[in-house]
C-alpha cells in the first residue's frame, strides 16, 4: 500500500506540470481502479488511452468500466476502438457481442459474434449462442444452421440439441423435431428441458393446423468467454496475466499434508501444461499445523498461477471447498484431495466427459484403496442411502464422497455449503437442473500423512443427509414434513392403545394403562419437538448464511490473490 501511495504522489506531481503525461495518467487510473472508484479512474485512463492510440487493451478496460457504470454509449465507443485496433482479438469481439446483446441490439450482436465464430470456428458454444440470438429475432432458418453447426462440432452438446428442437418447432418442422427428440429420449428422458421440449412438440402436433406458439426462450451457453468487468478492471496493470480468461481452476483443500504438497503440485502442473489452457491452482490451507502452510507459501512465491487461501483454524473440508469456489475464476472448476490418493492424470478425462454436454462430472473410486471396515463399508452404505433418498432427482452415483470432480463455474457460484455438505454437491446441482454424470477414476493408497476421516464422520453425514432430504422436498412446505411425522406417531399410538387395554384387561400383568399412555405420549412429543427444533435450526442457519451472504470461516491471508 505504501508503494501505491508513493507512486500516486509521484504521478500527482508529474500531472501538475503536464496534465497529459500518459504514464502518470495510467498510474492514477490504475490506482483508482484498485480502489474500485471507476468515476475517478476513467478520466485518467482516457487520457492514457488517447496518448497510447495503438493500445487496444486500454480501450477494452475503459469499455468494461463504462459498462459497469451503465454508460452504454461510451462503452460502445470504447469497444469499437478496441476492436478496430485488434480486429482479430476474440476476447474483444465476444464481449462486445455480449454487450450488444445486453443492450437488446440483437442484430448487431449477431454480426459481431459471427466475426468471432469465423476466428474461432471450433467453439460450439459460440455457434449455439448465435443460433439463440437468430431465433430471438425470428431468423429461425439461420438459427437451425448455427445450432446444427454447433452439434457438428460437438455432437454430444445437449444444450444445442434442445435449442435445435425448439427451432424446428418454430419452423413447424415437426417431423424433424420428433426425430431429434426420439434420438435423445432413451439416454436423457430425465432431462427436464427435454421433457419440456417433448410436451411442446406434442402440443404443436395437436394444433398443427393452427398457429403454434413459437415464442420460446432458448438457452444460452455458460458463455465461458465472458469475463466479469470488475475483475478485468481491478486486476489490470497489477497482474496482467489475470486479465486473460482463466480456463481451469484447480481447488485443493489441505490439512496437514506437508509431504504430499510438492509432489501433488508437480503432478498437477505436468498435466495442466499439456492441456494448453490458462489455469490457476488454489490451495486452501484448512488450519494446518505440520508445516503445510510454509510449503504452500514457498510454492506460491515462485508460481504466480498459484493462490493460497489460509484459514485461521480448521473448519473442515466443506468450508475449504466453499472458499475455493468463492475465489475461483476459471470456466471449469476441478476439485481433488491433497493426499495424493486422487490422480491429477484423470483431469483430462473429466474434461473430455464434460465436453459431451455435462455440467458436472464426478469421479468414482471404483477400485478404492482404503481400509475395508472403516472406510469402504460406511461409504457403500452411505451411497446407497443417498441414492434411495434422492432417486426423484434423476441423479444416481456410485461415489458421492470422491473429491475429484469437475464443475462448470455457474454451479459452484450458485451453491452454498456448510456442515458436511460437500459430498452432496451433485444433489444440489441436480436441483439446479444441470446435467450430472460419473466416470471411474484412479485411486491410490495413502503414502504420507494420516487419513482425516474415520467412523465418527458417519453420524454427521447421516444427519446432513436428513437435512438434504428436507431441503429437497419440504423446504417450501415444511408443514408437509412435520405432518407426516405427526401422522406416523399418531398411527403407532392408535395401535398401542388397544394393545395396552387388552393386556391390562386379559392378562395378569400389573399394567397401569394411564401411566403407560402418559409415558408414550411424552415420548412422542419429545421426538417431535427434538426433530422440529433441529430442522427449524437448519432453516435459520441457512437463512443466516445465504440471505446475509456470510461465510462461516475466517480467511487470514490470500497469497497471489491479485491485490
Amino acid at each position: 500500500m505504501e508503494f501505491c501511495t508513493n507512486k500516486t504522489k509521484q504521478a500527482t506531481r508529474i500531472l501538475k506540470k503536464d496534465p497529459n503525461d500518459p504514464n502518470a495518467n495510467l498510474s492514477m487510473g490504475l490506482f483508482y481502479l484498485k480502489q474500485e472508484d471507476l468515476i475517478r479512474a476513467i478520466p485518467y485512463l482516457e487520457k492514457a488511452a488517447i496518448a497510447n492510440k495503438k493500445q487496444g487493451n486500454l480501450w477494452y478496460v475503459l469499455a468494461n468500466a463504462h459498462r459497469t457504470l451503465n454508460h452504454y454509449n461510451e462503452s460502445e465507443d470504447c469497444f469499437k476502438k478496441a476492436v478496430d485496433l485488434e480486429p482479430d482479438n476474440l476476447e474483444y469481439l465476444k464481449n462486445y457481442g455480449l454487450f450488444l446483446h445486453s443492450a437488446n441490439r440483437i442484430a448487431d450482436a449477431i454480426t459481431v459474434l459471427k466475426k468471432a465464430a469465423e476466428l474461432d470456428s471450433s467453439n460450439y458454444e459460440l455457434h449455439n449462442d448465435i443460433g439463440v440470438l437468430c431465433h430471438t429475432i425470428g431468423l429461425y432458418e439461420e438459427a437451425v444452421l448455427y445450432l446444427t453447426s454447433s452439434l457438428e462440432i460437438n455432437s454430444h452438446y445437449m444444450l444445442a440439441s434442445i435449442n435445435l428442437g425448439h427451432a424446428y418447432i418454430a419452423l413447424k418442422q415437426l417431423s424433424a423435431a420428433k426425430e431429434l427428440i426420439d434420438n435423445l429420449w432413451p439416454m436423457h428422458n430425465q432431462n427436464p428441458e427435454l421433457i419440456e421440449l417433448k410436451k411442446l412438440h406434442e402440443s404443436a402436433r395437436l394444433k398443427e393446423s393452427a398457429d403454434v406458439d413459437i415464442d420460446t426462450d432458448l438457452t444460452f451457453s455458460d458463455q465461458h468467454f465472458q469475463i466479469s468487468t470488475l475483475k478485468i478492471i481491478k486486476s489490470f496493470g497489477s497482474r496482467p496475466e489475470m486479465t486473460e480468461r482463466v480456463g481451469l481452476s484447480i481447488v485443493i483443500p489441505i490439512f496437514n499434508e506437508k509431504e504430499n504438497i510438492p509432489i501433488l503440485y508437480e503432478r498437477i502442473v505436468d498435466v495442466l501444461n499439456n492441456l494448453h489452457e490458462p489455469y490457476e491452482i488454489i490451495f486452501v490451507d484448512d488450519g494446518s499445523m505440520d508445516g503445510s502452510r510454509e510449503a504452500l507459501q514457498m510454492i506460491a512465491s515462485e508460481s504466480p498461477e498459484v493462490r493460497v487461501i489460509q484459514f485461521r483454524r480448521n473448519y473442515g473440508q466443506t468450508a475449504a471447498l466453499s472458499a475455493g469456489f468463492k475465489y475461483s475464476q476459471g470456466d471449469i472448476v476441478i476439485t481433488l484431495d491433497g493426499d495424493l490418493q486422487n490422480d491429477p492424470a484423470d483431469i483430462p478425462r473429466l474434461l473430455e466427459k464434460m465436453s459431451e454436454g455435462y455440467d458436472l462430472v464426478s469421479g468414482w473410486r471404483k477400485h478404492r484403496q482404503d481400509t475395508f471396515v472403516s472406510r469402504k463399508i460406511p461409504s457403500i452404505i452411505a451411497n446407497r442411502i443417498i441414492n434411495k433418498l434422492i432417486e426423484g432427482t434423476g441423479v444416481q452415483l456410485h461415489d458421492y464422497g470422491c473429491t475429484l470432480k469437475a464443475y462448470k463455474q455457474g454451479i459452484v457460484k450458485n451453491i452454498h455449503l456448510y456442515g458436511e455438505m460437500h459430498r452432496f454437491i451433485p444433489v444440489f446441482a441436480a436441483w439446479l437442473g444441470v446435467r450430472v454424470t460419473e466416470i471411474p477414476v484412479k485411486h491410490h493408497p495413502r503414502q504420507f500423512g494420516v487419513a482425516k476421516y474415520d467412523l465418527s464422520r458417519v453420524s454427521r453425514v447421516i444427519f446432513d443427509l436428513i437435512v438434504v432430504r428436507f431441503f429437497s422436498d419440504y423446504m417450501t412446505r415444511p408443514i408437509q414434513f412435520f405432518g407426516k411425522i405427526a401422522k406416523k406417531i399418531a398411527g403407532w399410538g392408535m395401535l398401542f392403545i388397544p394393545l395396552l387395554i387388552v393386556l391390562a384387561l386379559f392378562t395378569p400383568l400389573n399394567i397401569s394403562i394411564n401411566t403407560i399412555l402418559i409415558l408414550t405420549a411424552l415420548l412422542m412429543f419429545a421426538v417431535l419437538q427434538i426433530t422440529s427444533m433441529g430442522l427449524l435450526g437448519e432453516i435459520m442457519m441457512r437463512s443466516y448464511f445465504e440471505n446475509q451472504n456470510k461465510d462461516y470461516y475466517v480467511v487470514e491471508k490470500i497469497i497471489n490473490g491479485g491485490g
